[in-house]
């Protein structure tokens, strides 16, 4: 079957809105480690500070051995913190129970910390949980204070330079990502954000050359090979891309926004059963990404499934709750081109009218289908009207026909010819 001539413009839209929710991901927050307590002012304190150390070997035992019980753990540092009021106990309780989930608890920990004695490390934890919870302007003043607290930080330089670059305060960004390095070399959040305000600003050879030292510094980074793949892409090189993406993918399987990169490479050449794979499996870590769940019946309609796309585009459209027009363009190309129902293509393509609003996307495809298909259908009525005229004529003859009446001549004489006299019978027409 011939494609519709439009199909690579269909196919970016329908990309563009599946990837408008994968972004670059946000850096992760740095991980907590026990603190080291100072030596106990008072002669009591002797009993807390060996329960500390206990905690603190247990936990990096098991840290090093990759199996920590995190509630084990909690009831351990309560213990230490219930024997004495050491801020830094305080801490490590609050990391327990921010490795399981309950960052109110983990909250209420470090801030009894900051408030028995500041420690640079739970000033920084505060910050991260409201950089988590999505409140990026009290992160960005929590990690604010906390430079102000201990200039000598790298950690919060780096991150509050992550939200400036995600906030488009690119000068800032680089100018905090430059100071975090200075006392964090090997600090990977500093040179995402130095990689991505460089790729911002068009400078791609300067991303290179920052990408190629954050892959000395950090190798196992999944967030640095993504970018390292996104720079490759704006030099043109596919391949190279590609592959820092698939890297990112080893070594953080859940690592979305480098299979949506693959998914955007391949869908641009055309690679429908790759398109196909992504897609499932960004679906089955997400089932209810209604842009990506098109994606997913756009390459099914291009592989030869149009019954499994269709399925698709009805989740896809049942799932956006009318927020993604391009179901129903997409629909309407399916029942056109792969079905030939152009009735049901026609209210395929005034419902993504409609839902797309006054004004249509610049270079849609949907006024040219839909004049294709009002064509269609008067070829095929006026198809229908001679047929019919043709079968009623035929009827009408065979009727004659039955009714013994003689079949209509050939031809009839045009006007001005005289009909041939008949001739006369043997012997000239007289009477014996």
């Amino acid at each position: 079957m011939t494609r519709a001539p439009h199909a690579p413009a269909l196919v970016a839209a329908l990309f563009l809105a599946a990837c408008a929710g994968a972004p670059v991901a946000p850096p992760p927050p740095p991980a907590p480690r026990p603190v080291r307590p100072v030596e106990p002012a008072d002669p009591g304190a002797g009993r807390s500070a060996r329960l500390f150390e206990e905690a603190a070997a247990q936990q990096q035992a098991a840290e090093k051995a990759g199996d920590v019980d995190w509630a084990v753990m909690e009831a351990r540092w309560r213990a230490v913190a219930s024997a004495g009021d050491q801020p830094e106990a305080h801490h490590n309780l609050g990391v327990a129970l921010e490795r399981q989930g309950r960052l109110a608890e983990a909250r209420a920990a470090y801030q009894r910390a900051q408030a028995t004695r500041p420690l640079r490390q739970s000033a920084v934890n505060l910050a991260v949980l409201l950089e988590r919870e999505g409140d990026s302007r009290g992160a960005a003043a929590a990690y604010g204070q906390a430079i102000r607290d201990f200039p000598e930080d790298g950690v919060a330089r780096a991150r509050l330079g992550a939200l400036y670059q995600r906030s488009g305060q690119n000068e800032e960004a680089w100018r905090l990502a430059r100071e975090a390095l200075l006392r964090e070399p090997g600090s990977a959040v500093a040179y995402r954000t130095l990689i991505q305000v460089a790729l911002s600003r068009g400078d791609v050879d300067l991303a290179r050359l920052v990408a190629l030292r954050a892959q000395k510094v950090a190798p196992d980074d999944a967030e640095v090979a993504f970018l390292s793949g996104q720079v490759a892409a704006r030099q043109g090189d596919a391949a190279g891309a590609a592959a820092q993406w698939k890297r990112a993918l080893a070594l953080s399987p859940g690592h979305r926004p480098s299979r949506a990169a693959l998914l955007e490479a391949a869908a641009a050449q055309g690679r429908w059963a790759e398109v196909e794979a992504q897609a499932t499996a960004l679906l089955a870590d997400d089932p209810t990404d209604a842009p990506v769940r098109l994606t997913l019946g756009v390459a099914q309609r291009r592989l030869g499934k149009p019954d499994q796309a269709l399925r698709s585009y009805e989740e896809a459209e049942r799932q956006a709750r009318g927020a993604l027009p391009e179901v129903h363009l997409a629909r309407g190309l399916l029942l056109m081109r792969e079905q030939g129902d152009c009735q049901g293509a026609l209210r395929a393509l005034e419902a993504y009218e409609k839902a797309a609003g006054p004004v249509l996307p610049e270079g849609s495809p949907a006024p040219r289908l839909m004049r294709e298909c009002q064509g269609r259908l008067e070829q095929e009525r006026q198809a229908g009207e001679a047929a019919r005229a043709a079968q009623a004529e035929s009827e009408r003859q065979a009727a004659k026909a039955r009714a013994g009446a003689p079949p209509a001549p050939a031809a009839t004489a045009t006007p001005g010819e005289r009909a041939a006299p008949t001739p006369p019978p043997p012997g000239g027409g007289r009477k014996p």
